[in-house]
């Protein structure tokens, strides 16, 4: 099996994936190219193409950017006559659904296109969660049941223990007696960085403190979160790449992780607060209600309110006995998602695809 695209090296998900795979028989060979030549070639060695986010393969992302649609769409026909060259190739397709969607999408139709192509091209689909499942069946108008559901694994383990609490809340200048708020991961569009520090704004709590730690990869989202924080003294900001060895410590140092994203789907910065035993505030969509145990391990807030975090970020900074218990859950939850649980589920699902393409 390879991976589609290549393993990310800023997330350890697809690594752990195929590590655990491994001992159930579902052998992991490298990265994957979706063009001819590399299809013809490795055949005699490779049996399923396993994709995560499809868009880059139907995407055009160059300049200018005025041709992105329509060189998009072109891609799209590309992408059709690859999926159609590896099955008649033999290679089995498997697609974990992250989400149905890219996150900045150039366009509904171009999206339900290639979804529809890539599932109907898929001889196994699968979502993490249930609401994600039943949507990419409504989108590609796939029979109910067709997408099988398996949780995403945690990261417990995974990033090194790091400084003690203490320490790195005095290099950051937060005081110990503060309720540390965490917003974690790259600052793209449709993680609502600027609605969430107006929320934070809202709470005018000088025990309430706020850090914003990822590399930022929207500009508007960096100018706005940088401006809230040299206004706000409770606001502090690492606007970079966090690498491994100061993740533990960064989550160690904190109460609590927000997520202002609206939209639903997978998140594995959602997954990783949960594995590290910080509890979080996220948006009361299916996918995180179904996540959290709906508020055992954390706060929900209305999506569609205007103040809705707002009031879900006054709930969960009022009370630390509250904070200390969902604390425990979140960690309960964490090790229900343990890698060596899932990975028999995965390798039911792949390995049967895999057999079958090997013969």
């Amino acid at each position: 099996m390879v991976s589609l695209p290549p393993i990310l090296r800023q997330n350890p998900y697809q690594r752990l994936l195929y590590e655990h795979l491994e001992p159930h028989g579902v052998r992991y060979v490298g990265s994957g190219e979706l063009k001819l030549g590399w299809l013809v070639r490795r055949r005699s060695n490779v049996a399923v193409l396993h994709f995560h986010w499809p868009e880059n393969y139907y995407y055009w992302l160059g300049r200018p950017v005025r041709a992105r649609v329509p060189l998009s769409w072109l891609r799209v026909l590309l992408f059709a006559v690859r999926l159609a060259v590896a099955r008649l190739l033999g290679y089995r397709i498997v697609w974990t659904v992250h989400q149905v969607r890219p996150h900045e999408s150039l366009g509904r139709s171009l999206d339900l296109t290639a979804t529809w192509l890539l599932a109907h091209s898929s001889a196994a689909i699968l979502a993490h969660d249930e609401s994600t499942a039943l949507q990419v069946e409504r989108d590609a108008r796939l029979p109910r049941g067709r997408v099988d559901v398996v949780p995403h694994g945690s990261y417990v383990g995974v990033y090194p223990p790091g400084r003690d609490r203490r320490t790195v809340r005095r290099e950051l200048g937060i005081p110990d007696d503060a309720v540390l708020l965490l917003s974690f991961g790259h600052l793209r569009g449709y993680k609502e960085a600027t609605a969430l520090v107006e929320a934070f704004g809202a709470l005018e709590d000088p025990v309430v403190h706020l850090l914003v730690a990822g590399l930022p990869l929207d500009a508007s989202a960096r100018e706005d979160v940088a401006r809230a924080a040299t206004a706000d003294p409770r606001i502090r900001v690492v606007l970079e790449f966090v690498p491994d060895e100061q993740v533990s410590e960064l989550f160690g140092a904190c109460d609590l992780c927000v997520f202002a994203r609206r939209d639903g789907g997978t998140s594995g910065a959602l997954v990783l607060a949960l594995s590290l035993g910080v509890p979080v505030v996220a948006a009361d969509v299916p996918a995180y209600r179904e996540l959290l145990g709906d508020e055992r391990a954390g706060w929900l807030f209305d999506p569609r309110a205007a103040d809705g975090l707002e009031a879900s970020l006054r709930r969960a900074t009022g009370d630390r006995e509250v904070i200390a218990t969902k604390a425990k859950a979140a960690s309960a939850v964490a090790d229900d998602l343990a890698w060596p649980v899932l990975a028999p589920r995965y390798a039911a699902v792949i390995g049967d695809v895999g057999e079958l393409a090997a013969r």
